[in-house]
């Protein structure tokens, strides 16, 4: 039996895979940050944290024989969410085929996929995870009306321009708040061209749209050497057990940040 107790559920395995696919294809309407950089994983549900590069101890003697190492350990939250599904709802699948109405997975799935996408943002102190708006050397930008297409794009470029300059070369990738995708997706006056066509060939890695963001926009690094999310166990449903009429289900995912090199984040940060 693992983790999940799906044994314990009386119902078959093709409503595990409705529930599943429901689940993923929901929190992936909200998830931006993971398109942006890179993922390690998943490393599975036993995985309590993301271990980056063994690090000398502050204050280690150079004329020492022997140096204290450390890897800085960075805890892997779970994030977790539970749902009803009606038992009257599954035993009519089952022997009247009348299709599953999985509108709370879905909903409890959306949930999960913003506070991946805040957590991965913004960070969390008590968790001790720090997200790409506090990464270490981070260029901040302003970000100014984007109602003008030139606006937009150079904000955008001159983003890049300062990652360049600071030595990271990309390749490129942005999460982008939706008022200001959307505005990216405006054509310059007199012609068919947007911002959007024609930035994406200096962002090799997305112009993805965040729903996590107020209003700006967030330029990563996109490579080994940018910051990483750490997937420990990707989305996924487990029996919880019957509550009357209903069979009570958990969405369950782990996730953390590990940063980058120094300076690998712009953050063009809006007036909202």
């Amino acid at each position: 039996m693992s983790w999940q107790d799906r044994d314990a559920a009386p119902f078959a395995q093709e409503v595990w895979d409705q529930i599943d696919g429901v689940a993923r294809a929901a929190a992936d309407e909200v998830r931006a940050v993971r398109r942006v950089i890179d993922v390690i994983g998943p490393l599975g549900f036993a995985a309590r944290a993301g271990v980056a590069e063994d690090e000398p101890v502050s204050g280690a003697d150079e004329g020492e024989e022997a140096h204290l190492h450390v890897p800085r350990v960075r805890a892997l939250p779970v994030l977790h969410r539970s749902f009803a599904l009606g038992a009257r709802s599954v035993a009519a699948r089952d022997l009247l085929r009348e299709p599953l109405v999985l509108s709370e997975a879905a909903e409890a799935a959306r949930q999960i996929g913003r506070a991946e996408d805040r957590l991965l943002l913004h960070g969390n102190q008590a968790a001790g995870v720090r997200g790409l708006l506090a990464h270490e050397g981070a260029i901040a930008l302003p970000a100014g009306d984007w109602s003008d297409p030139a606006r937009a794009a150079d904000d955008l470029l001159g983003a890049l321009a300062r990652l360049d300059a600071a030595g990271r070369h990309g390749p490129f990738a942005v999460a982008v708040s939706p008022a200001r995708f959307y505005q990216l997706l405006r054509p310059y006056p007199g012609s068919s061209l947007t911002p959007h066509a024609q930035l994406l060939p200096a962002f090799a890695g997305g112009i993805v749209k965040a729903p996590a963001l107020e209003d700006g926009a967030v330029v990563a690094v996109r490579s080994a050497s940018g910051p990483r999310a750490v997937i420990g166990q990707d989305l996924a449903a487990a029996y919880d057990g019957r509550e009357g009429v209903f069979h009570r289900i958990s969405l369950v995912e782990s996730v953390t940040l590990l940063p980058g090199v120094p300076g690998s984040v712009a953050y063009l940060r809006g007036g909202h």
